[in-house]
């Protein structure tokens, strides 16, 4: 099968559709986006573009910290996430602010200098040219306009420990995994899931201003006797995970990634098996109380100004 084949083959699947959970209604801390709108001047934005907008849970979170009479227009390229990110603004009382429609983050349907700001939340970390993503974003900016992406590294977050202890080895052996299929994704077209790391340069690149950038403050930790929703909104995710045998990413898009990151099929059949040991592990653990973690990973908010024309 050659590649473009399997790049079709995983566009015919709604794209983050294991990841549009409760878990993600936990991803940030709101006093921090409150710190953050204070030091962005997001009070200001009145016309707002959340690309790649899924369900409609960024942009909505955002939608409140910016001028009271803001208007947020969400594109997605999914027709399912459309109507179900209309049905979220309409349960948040937001459907007057809110508007959505079918979009490509690679070709926005909007004309030049159209909005105050333009966000995104784990979308360039998909796509085969996040470069090319970001010039439309900044094309349908209006000049000193705000470009926000909050962009992760995936990889380092497989280092972080809990009470399931592994040798050095076995810790190794679990990142190389996940470093593989990281990188069999971005070769097969299909984006580089730890793409934070290099957006601060690719905005600068392209000529943003006055870049900035944040780490996420937010960690997801779990300790006994898990009584909060938030914890328990993981464990549940993880138990759908191993009921659905996947990882997020199912066997078969696994295998295809790992296979083109240079692995063998015997290989990953081993890895797999690993990972799904690690959480029956996890389930058994938080089922008798012993499971806990501080729960951190390395999530960025990158922010750069288009700036206005030269007067020479």
């Amino acid at each position: 099968m050659k590649n473009e084949s399997k790049t079709e083959i995983k566009k015919q699947k709604p794209h983050s559709e294991a990841f549009f959970g409760e878990v993600r209604d936990y991803w940030w801390n709101k006093d921090f986006l409150e710190l953050m709108a204070k030091r962005l001047a997001l009070n200001k934005v009145k016309d707002a573009l959340d690309v790649g907008s899924g369900i409609g849970h960024w942009g909505q979170l955002l939608l409140p910290l910016l001028a009271s009479d803001a208007k947020l227009t969400g594109v997605d390229r999914e027709p399912q996430w459309i109507l179900r990110a209309e049905d979220r603004a309409r349960n948040a009382g937001l459907e007057k602010q809110c508007a959505y429609q079918l979009g490509d983050a690679n070709a926005l349907p909007f004309p030049d200098a159209t909005f105050d700001l333009v966000t995104c939340q784990t979308v360039l970390i998909h796509l085969q040219d996040p470069k090319h993503a970001i010039r439309e974003m900044i094309r349908v900016l209006k000049p000193g306009g705000l470009l926000l992406a909050a962009e992760p590294n995936n990889l380092a977050n497989q280092m972080i420990g809990g009470t399931i202890v592994h040798s050095v080895n076995e810790v190794m052996e679990r990142v190389r995994f996940h470093l593989m299929c990281e990188r069999g994704k971005e070769a097969l077209g299909l984006g580089n899931i730890s793409l934070g790391d290099l957006v601060p340069g690719y905005f600068a690149e392209l000529g943003l201003e006055g870049i900035g950038v944040y780490l996420n403050d937010k960690s997801n930790p779990l300790f006994a006797p898990y009584a909060d929703r938030e914890q328990q909104s993981m464990i549940k995710q993880t138990e759908e995970f191993v009921n659905q045998d996947s990882m997020g990413w199912d066997r078969e898009e696994t295998r295809s990634y790992f296979i083109a990151g240079g692995g063998t099929l015997a290989d990953f059949d081993h890895h797999w098996n690993l990972a799904l040991q690690d959480m029956r592990k996890f389930i058994a653990a938080t089922k008798n109380g012993t499971y806990h973690s501080a729960g951190g990973g390395v999530s960025y908010l990158i922010s750069g100004r288009k700036p206005y024309p030269s007067c020479i």
